[in-house]
């Protein structure tokens, strides 16, 4: 028989709350954090004790407040930052439910320090449990001081779901290195067990936070980022292709507030798409400035997403900024400094989490590796420089007025004709030398991009000399296969490849282009089909007939093993001059690698 109905007591009610917004350690960090942020604080350290079950204290520098806020914050749905339904569809700051601290006080032993600049004496204010044990004056500096300790004593249900030290400490370190990156005019210190695990100092320079937090291997290969539209305007840095990650390592940021989306994420894989291969990560640091109005950060208890009101608008912005960000690296070869290589960052990762390109719940691992939870060691900081604030309002670390502020790589272009031929190495290597640089390239990669790009030239002039076929070739399909092929046959025409249905699975080939010749059609054609995706329901026809391209690039180039003249040679060599972008074969492969005379000179010990 059902109970009747009544009201829920205050301290049921904020652990149900609780449940919602704080869900593991790294939950407490955010909403702290945010708080921080929000408080205009531009010094914040963090200390955490066996991965934030124990202990985590965050103090800060910010506004600090008066006792009767300080109390009036500590209960449910109290907030300074919204008064009206207004206010609730233009979320101009990173905390706004009024759900934080309450919930977190529910769920452990806390204790609060605060103080705003205009009084003298601090409020200290102790809570178990939801309830308040003591309030009292208390000296302190300007700012907030937070202790939460006991995490979950009293939900041990939720306790027990909780994952290893390890991991937990990851999210939490994950999750401020995310912050941390657009933030360079905040200095934040992490302590775990007493040790100091990061220590990232206030820089003037973004490019300078971004290397610190994700890999000295990003220096001098980060590229800026400038694109605006109707309806969003687009900030940060791209990473060039060659240093990618095998986890994901994209930060975003919308409207100051650090976000995981799914949306944003594929625009920027599409926006290097042909350019790094498959199963690998770019590097991105994006700030998307969005009418307030047009974008909901009210989706999540917690947060963790928003949902914006002109997608496909804003999808396509981010595919071209990164697109544009790029065009910097197009005739940049790759560089080879093993000396200063950094591996791949891995934060300590539990067997049950598995980490996924869009799993909102893993850990994204892009920082500099973390060390165990045990032996951690001093991280050495950049220098300090003075405080510059460049999120004023929520503005983008790149607005027009400081792109002084920050420096461009060093982007070399090569002119391949202009290059000595030396030989070929394994007839698979052009070996060739330009002024101090030594330049190794792969004859396939290097000509499947030229021939890329004559199909795709073909593909809109329609101007591809054509073979036709002594003998059509036929091929036989599966349905699915088949399925996907016969949508895609108009747009295979505008290249020159006539094919015909010719009942159930079969298809019958009369001619191809003229760059095909010779090769095994039946092979090539079999390849498409299998690697075609469904266009009705995973991808445009565009992506199907770029694939298809590709692959035809991939057939009709040279192969590794054969050998070249040098007359063949410099025709390559010229003709991938001619190429919009000659750095990476269409799968994202390098096509040529540098070796600068010093780095030479280095491994030989000729120099220090």
């Amino acid at each position: 028989m059902l109970k009747p109905i009544r009201k829920l007591p205050e301290i049921i009610a904020n652990k149900i709350a609780a449940g919602e917004v704080i869900e593991r350690p790294v939950s407490v960090v955010k909403e702290l954090l945010e708080n921080s942020i929000d408080a205009e604080s531009t010094r914040i350290r963090i200390d955490i004790e066996k991965g934030g079950t124990e202990l985590i204290r965050l103090s800060d520098n910010g506004f600090g407040m008066h006792k009767k806020n300080a109390l009036l914050a500590l209960e449910r749905h109290a907030t300074s930052k919204i008064e009206n339904d207004e206010d609730l569809f233009s979320i101009k700051t990173l905390g706004f439910r009024g759900e934080a601290l309450p919930s977190i006080a529910a769920i452990s032993k806390m204790t609060m320090v605060t103080r705003p600049k205009s009084s003298e004496l601090a409020t200290e204010i102790q809570v178990e449990g939801g309830n308040v044990i003591s309030v009292n004056d208390a000296g302190a500096p300007q700012g907030t001081y937070i202790s939460v300790n006991d995490l979950f004593f009293n939900t041990p249900a939720r306790k027990k779901y909780l994952k290893s030290i390890r991991t937990e400490t990851a999210h939490i370190i994950d999750y401020i290195a995310m912050v941390a990156v657009g933030l360079p005019h905040i200095h934040f210190k992490l302590f775990h067990n007493g040790k100091a695990i990061k220590n990232w100092s206030q820089v003037k320079d973004l490019s300078n936070r971004i290397a610190d937090v994700m890999g000295d291997d990003l220096y001098q290969k980060l590229y800026p980022v400038q694109y605006k539209n109707d309806h969003v305007s687009i900030s940060g840095y791209v990473a060039s292709p060659e240093t990618t990650r095998k986890s994901l390592s994209t930060v975003i940021f919308v409207n100051g507030r650090a976000v995981k989306d799914r949306l944003i994420n594929h625009a920027i894989f599409e926006g290097y798409r042909g350019r790094i291969l498959k199963g690998q990560h770019p590097v991105a640091v994006l700030f998307l400035e969005i009418p307030f109005e047009d974008v909901d950060v009210n989706v999540h208890p917690a947060k963790h997403n928003v949902r914006f009101v002109h997608q496909g608008s804003i999808h396509q912005a981010v595919v071209k900024a990164i697109q544009n960000g790029l065009t910097q690296t197009r005739h940049t070869p790759w560089q080879s400094h093993p000396e200063k290589y950094v591996s791949p960052p891995i934060s300590p990762v539990n067997e049950n989490d598995h980490p996924n390109p869009i799993n909102d719940d893993s850990p994204q691992s892009f920082i500099t590796p973390t060390p165990k939870a045990d032996k951690v060691n001093e991280y050495q900081a950049p220098p300090l420089f003075p405080n510059k604030k460049l999120i004023n309002d929520h503005q983008s670390p790149l607005c027009e007025s400081e792109q002084h502020m920050f420096h461009n790589p060093i982007v070399e272009k090569i002119i391949y004709s202009n290059c000595r031929i030396i030989g070929q190495f394994h007839k698979t290597y052009i070996i060739c030398e330009n002024n101090d640089s030594l330049y190794m390239i792969d004859q396939h990669a290097a000509h499947e991009r030229i021939v890329y790009e004559r199909f795709k030239k073909a593909l809109f002039s329609r101007n591809l000399p054509v073979q036709r076929l002594l003998i059509p070739e036929t091929i036989e399909l599966t349905y699915q296969q088949s399925s996907v092929f016969s949508e895609i046959i108009p747009e295979l025409k505008k290249i020159g490849i006539d094919i015909e249905h010719f009942g159930g699975n079969t298809f019958v080939i009369q001619s191809v282009p003229d760059i095909l010749t010779g090769k095994d059609i039946n092979s090539l054609f079999v390849d498409m089909a299998q690697s075609l995706p469904d266009i009705k329901n995973t991808a445009p026809i565009e992506q199907a007939i770029e694939d298809c391209l590709m692959l035809m690039a991939c057939h009709s180039a040279i192969r590794s093993g054969q050998l070249l003249s040098e007359k063949e040679i410099q025709e390559l060599l010229k003709e991938l001059d001619l190429c919009e972008n000659p750095s990476q074969c269409p799968h994202g492969r390098p096509t040529c690698i540098q070796w600068n005379v010093s780095n030479i000179e280095k491994k030989f010990k000729r120099t220090g």
